[in-house]
Order: structure tokens, then C-alpha cells, then sequence
């Protein structure tokens, strides 16, 4: 099991392009119609059996999702069905393989803490969602788990933060730094949410896909069917006014035009968060914030330059 694995990344977005680029091997591929939930479902178990032909070890990351804590109930659902319908056909296909099959999961803390108090909180938290999106990623968490230890694969469930960095399609206003940073670079109002004392904790792209990778490598050591869920974040937690503050140190510009504020459904003041799982793994994260946004910005004056 310490040859080199064959990869498979589900989803590639901001993360699954970041995961991707963490090794140099060219993980398989196939291309995903997501518009259509039963063309998805039949275009993944199809893929299975090409994927996992060979012997040896085989990574499955699930990436996918646009979820997000607005998104409506029956949309979510969707997307928990495509999930089950995927690890079913992997079942199916993986009895008649042998491969080793390591899972990860894509999670969120956003999700699974969105209604606690206390922080911070660890995996050893009680999950406590508050909304539809925290339910779904609690529900995926479950049949990943379910479906692992049935079938006797490695599985790891990765929590993560909020997610940011160049890779994400700033041109949509995607996630909090993405939109605080188009406001500091175009000037235009930017539009958000939560209170200016919101607490959460944010990792860089790249920083992220590391950890996930070391955790899939990790995970190859466990048991048959056996599942760990590991925090994925830097463990420091900042404020929106904070951001917003560092973003106008490095445009050298004092002014935000901030409109929307208030208290978002499903979303909690305080989502500070400590890893007690596999810790040693987050030695890896090495981008700070100042760093991480000075590349973002940079990115979006450099889309705007190409027009």
C-alpha cells in the first residue's frame, strides 16, 4: 500500500483544481454533465469500472457541490442523491475489484457547527447544523461513512473552513474574500451578509488541498471500513472587519461601501475551530492571511488588466 495511488477527482472546482495540482501525478478524468443529476449519476458509474481496473490503491475525492447555506432544501437533496448513487455504484464495482479504496469527503464546518455555541469546536463537537445545507453535508457525511464500512474502504471526511484564492472564479463574487476583494479593487459596494464581527477561519486553496492530500495518504494506515473526520482549517480565526481592514493596508485605500449586513439564515457569529485529529497534517498549511489575500487581489487586478 505505499505505492503510488490513482486518483480520482469529483468536482473540480476551487478545491478540486487545487487537489488536483498537489501532486504531480495526472489524476484520471472524466468529463461530468452537471446540469443534468440522472446523465451525472450514469456518467460516474459508468467511469467506475475504467477507473478502477487496475490493482493497487485508488483516491476518490469528492469535490462537488455548489451548495451553499441559501441554497433551497429540494436543490440539496439533489445533490446528497447523486452522492448515494455514486458510492452505491462504487459498491457494486469496487466487490467485483481488487482495489483498495480510500474516500474523501468534502465537508463543511460552516455546516456542521452552524448551530452550536462555544467555540471553538473540534471533531469531537457535537454537530448541531442550522440549516438545510448543514443537514445535507451531515446526511453525505453519513452515507460516506455508511457505505465505507459496508464495503470496507478507507474513508476520511474533511471539514473545512472557508475556502479562498485565486482559483476561485472571482468574476461571480463566489465566497466572502472574493467579494471584499472585488469591492477593494473595482470600488463597487461590495454586498454581505454577517455582521461586521463575524468570526471565521479561512485557508488558503492550496494550503487545504495539501492537508487533504497527506489525510488520503494517511488514511491508507486505517482499517477496513473505517472512518476518521478531520477539521480542515489554520486553526485562527479573524473577523470580517478585519479583512476589511487588511485589504485597505494593501490598496492603501480607506474606503468599503458595504450594503446588506445583518445576521444570514444558517450562519453563526463565532465558527472558531481547533483540529484534534491527525494534527501533526497541518504543519503543511503555510500561507497567512495578508499573503493569501495580497494573492487573490492580485489575481482579479490581473483579470481586470486582461479584460
Amino acid at each position: 500500500m505505499a505505492s503510488a495511488a490513482r486518483r480520482w477527482i469529483i468536482g473540480r472546482g476551487l478545491l478540486g483544481e487545487a487537489v488536483a495540482r498537489s501532486r504531480s501525478d495526472t489524476p484520471f478524468s472524466v468529463p461530468v454533465d452537471w446540469t443534468d443529476a440522472e446523465r451525472t449519476k450514469q456518467t460516474l458509474s459508468s467511469a467506475l469500472t475504467d477507473f478502477l481496473a487496475p490493482s493497487g490503491v485508488h483516491e476518490i475525492y469528492w469535490c462537488a457541490g455548489k451548495g451553499v447555506t441559501s441554497t433551497p432544501r429540494e436543490r440539496l437533496q439533489q445533490e446528497v442523491a447523486v452522492f448515494e448513487s455514486f458510492l452505491a455504484a462504487l459498491g457494486r464495482t469496487s466487490a467485483e475489484s481488487d482495489a483498495v479504496v480510500v474516500l474523501f469527503l468534502s465537508s463543511s464546518v460552516g455546516g456542521a457547527y452552524g448551530g452550536a455555541v462555544g467555540g471553538p469546536f473540534t471533531e469531537h463537537s457535537p454537530a448541531a447544523p442550522a440549516s438545510a445545507y448543514g443537514e445535507a453535508k451531515l446526511d453525505m457525511e453519513r452515507l460516506a461513512s455508511a457505505y465505507g464500512e459496508a464495503h470496507g474502504w478507507r474513508t476520511v471526511i474533511g471539514r473545512l473552513t472557508n475556502l479562498y484564492g485565486p482559483g476561485q472564479d472571482l468574476s461571480k463574487g463566489q465566497g466572502l474574500i472574493s467579494t471584499l476583494v472585488n469591492s477593494a479593487v473595482t470600488l463597487q459596494p461590495a454586498t454581505i451578509y454577517v455582521s461586521l464581527d463575524t468570526l471565521r477561519d479561512y485557508i488558503y486553496e492550496d494550503d487545504a488541498a495539501a492537508v487533504i492530500s497527506a489525510s488520503a495518504a494517511r488514511a491508507r494506515q486505517l482499517g477496513a471500513g473505517e472512518t476518521v473526520t478531520k477539521i480542515i482549517g489554520t486553526g485562527r480565526a479573524v473577523s470580517v472587519g478585519a479583512i476589511i481592514g487588511e485589504l485597505r493596508r494593501l490598496r492603501r485605500r480607506s474606503g468599503f461601501s458595504l450594503v446588506g449586513q445583518g445576521a444570514a439564515v444558517g450562519q453563526a457569529l463565532d465558527l472558531r475551530v481547533r483540529s484534534e485529529v491527525w494534527p501533526d497534517l497541518d504543519a503543511v498549511i503555510g500561507t497567512n492571511l495578508p499573503e493569501g489575500l495580497d494573492r487573490v487581489m492580485r489575481a482579479r487586478l490581473d483579470l481586470l488588466t486582461r479584460g
